[in-house]
């Protein structure tokens, strides 16, 4: 590793250390008498086409962003100092994977395939850097008969199309009949929004996985966020109208910083412990954001019930 990427920006470094050292009793319940080492005992892993690089031997960085919607999710990922041998590997089109978290307490944040790569020289510095999609999958169909009378028997068929599993069944939210045959002609991501709308709901991949659900579903994680578990700051809220699937109206929520979070994803129904809001909230977005001077979870949440249009 260069001298040039060995120096960390020391006040960034460490000034969340107490809150880490709070979550990590909190998560695991040992004592630490000292900071883990690193950027407070964070670690990355990133495994692509039989290789397996980790943080604790290399420079990593990478921003993993998620949302509950069918744009395909781009991560960005900067890995420092690869041998040639490497970097032949991380090809376009290969399947990769993040896992990231703290000291043992780690988990998968990412999967998808490498939509492209390249590697410069910055200084002393060998860097490649990739750009990698959550899908990349581009079928159309030509004039494919659906055999199915509603809505959810449409994107059943559609979803089963894409070879992917669909993680919970769909969700629908309203179960529209249909009286003609229904078509499905050109592109496949198209028809599926298509009947989605028409079901109420929102259809997104999230680490390799389809989900059908309403904006306002989710799971729960039993996971708090407060200052004892990493949160950084304090909420900050904020209130937006929207009229998209199965709802129009106004939406209020937070957007919160924390220590990265592995178990906090798309749709994730989490607790928030603060000053300024309490209560129990569904994650809509975020991005997991790894480098040498911080490693923390951004996201924006929206309370989980709301009446929707059946």
């Amino acid at each position: 590793m260069s001298s040039s990427r060995f120096v960390k920006e020391g006040e960034n470094q460490y000034k969340h250390a107490s809150r880490l050292i709070m979550a990590f009793d909190d998560l695991t319940k040992e004592t630490y008498s000292t900071p883990p080492q690193g950027v407070f005992g964070s670690v990355a892993v990133v495994r692509c086409n039989g290789v397996t690089l980790s943080s604790n031997a290399l420079d990593i960085e990478f921003s993993v962003p998620f949302d509950d919607n069918m744009e395909p999710n781009e991560a960005e990922i900067i890995i420092y100092n690869l041998t040639d041998t490497t970097i032949a590997r991380l090809k376009k089109g290969q399947k990769i994977y993040i896992t990231a978290g703290y000291k043992d307490d780690t988990g998968a944040i990412f999967e998808g395939f490498i939509d492209y790569s390249y590697t410069t020289y910055e200084g002393a510095d060998k860097v490649t850097k990739i750009k990698a999609v959550d899908d990349n999958e581009k079928k159309t169909v030509e004039s494919v008969a659906i055999n199915a009378n509603t809505a959810k028997d449409a994107l059943a068929e559609l979803l089963r199309m894409t070879g992917t599993e669909v993680v919970g069944g769909i969700r629908a939210v309203r179960n529209p009949s249909y009286e003609n045959a229904q078509t499905v002609d050109g592109d496949l991501k198209a028809a599926i929004k298509k009947y989605a709308d028409d079901c109420g709901i929102s259809v997104y991949i999230n680490k390799g996985k389809w989900y059908a659900r309403s904006l306002f579903d989710g799971d729960n994680i039993n996971f708090t966020i407060c200052e004892n578990t990493g949160m950084i700051g304090s909420p900050s809220p904020f209130e937006e109208e929207i009229s998209t699937e199965g709802y129009t109206g106004i939406v209020t929520g937070y957007k919160i910083s924390t220590l990265l979070q592995h178990r906090i994803t798309t749709a994730a129904i989490v607790n928030l412990s603060s000053l300024t809001a309490n209560g129990q909230f569904r994650v809509r977005s975020g991005r997991h954001i790894f480098n040498s001077s911080e490693a923390i979870t951004e996201i924006e949440v929206i309370a989980p019930e709301k009446e929707v249009k059946a």
